[in-house]
């Protein structure tokens, strides 16, 4: 096999460069190419002989690759609905150095990324999609420069573009966006508390007073989700809080709601009452309400804030109906209540850490 053509893109002719790539990519062969992260082996998503190419390079390596495109519209018609974190990660990092798992329209994951780049993201605007696995045999160090490139690697490609030294030298990050939650698959320069803080999920729980039901809830809601998620390596869950449509800041909990939670093993004294305010309202992904009532003057009022996203707006029980107001009640009303709000909060963490399954 001939050695492949190299193109220094600090000194030679860019555009000779791009007109060798695009060659090679077209004929089906791949092409080293560089990106802000590490050295990656291009090939046409749409050529069947690169494929086999990058598994002779990459035998045992999970299927299939991910693909590189120049915007998330070049796969527009091909994609699901994108849930809101989706959207959330691109906005912030695309271009750059995640990855997304993302459903098509069958329901199989794509890996997909919007290299930073700028001329590796060219090549895939002219070029089409992508496949880009990092430049290195299974097991090997992914490559920060062409010079850590292994032998057989490069021969395997026709052509060699050196961009120079990566910038940042360590592989994307690969997020799964759920419904409503993110999974990291892999590790890499996007780290966890980033993706919460920009593109993580928020869960209200809403009743009147914020002063027993909600705050039980919520508290319930919490541990659920995090039992659930600690069964699966890499889960981000959303932000769970609560507020009240007719509440005060800085109120007490109910005293009965503290008593009955306690039986439980949770701990509601530190609790205080918040009311429900439109920036929260909107930057939530689920409204969940104590009340039919409560869902209805919620999603009216959404609709008279207006914007182009709204959360979806359920009651809290998973089967519809509404959770009674024990207010002034004896505090056996409280403990009964605190038992039916745990059972509910169980199977919502179930639907809240799914993949891929729409909101009910």
């Amino acid at each position: 096999m001939p050695a492949p053509l190299r193109f220094d893109l600090l000194r030679d002719d860019p555009a000779r460069a791009r007109v060798a790539a695009l060659a090679a990519l077209d004929r089906g062969e791949l092409v080293v190419v560089p990106t802000e992260t590490v050295y990656g082996l291009a090939g046409r998503e749409d050529r069947p002989a690169a494929l086999e190419r990058l598994d002779a390079v990459k035998p045992g390596r999970d299927k299939p690759y991910s693909l590189a495109v120049a915007s998330a519209e070049m796969l527009a018609g091909r994609l699901a609905p994108w849930p809101r974190g989706a959207r959330r990660i691109a906005a912030r990092w695309w271009p750059g150095p995640v990855t997304q798992l993302l459903p098509d329209r069958s329901g199989r994951l794509l890996g997909l990324r919007v290299p930073g780049h700028p001329f590796t993201r060219e090549l895939a605007q002219h070029a089409g999609a992508l496949w880009l696995p990092s430049a290195n045999s299974p097991g090997q160090p992914a490559p920060r420069e062409v010079a850590d490139i292994e032998p057989a690697v490069l021969a395997a490609a026709a052509v060699v573009l050196d961009g120079g030294r990566a910038a940042l030298g360590e592989a994307s990050t690969v997020v799964e966006p759920r419904p409503l939650c993110l999974r990291v698959a892999r590790a890499g320069v996007v780290g966890r508390d980033e993706l919460v803080r920009h593109a993580g999920s928020l869960v209200l729980v809403v009743c009147t007073g914020n002063t027993c039901r909600s705050p039980m809830a919520e508290r319930l809601l919490r541990r659920a989700i995090q039992q659930r998620a600690a069964g699966e390596p890499g889960l981000l869950p959303p932000t769970v809080r609560s507020a009240g449509v007719n509440a005060d800041d800085g109120g007490p909990p109910a005293e009965q709601a503290v008593e009955a939670l306690a039986g439980l093993g949770l701990d509601l004294a530190d609790h205080s009452t918040r009311a429900l305010r439109d920036t929260e309202l909107l930057a939530a992904d689920l409204v969940l309400c104590m009340s039919a009532g409560h869902a209805l003057a919620i999603e009216e009022h959404l609709l008279a804030l207006g914007g182009a996203e709204r959360p979806a707006v359920q009651l809290f029980d998973p089967a519809g109906a509404d959770v009674a107001d024990p207010f002034g009640t004896a505090v056996g009303q409280y403990v009964a209540l605190a038992r039916v709000l745990d059972v509910m909060a169980r199977r919502r963490a179930e639907q809240l850490l799914s993949p891929w399954r729409p909101i009910p």
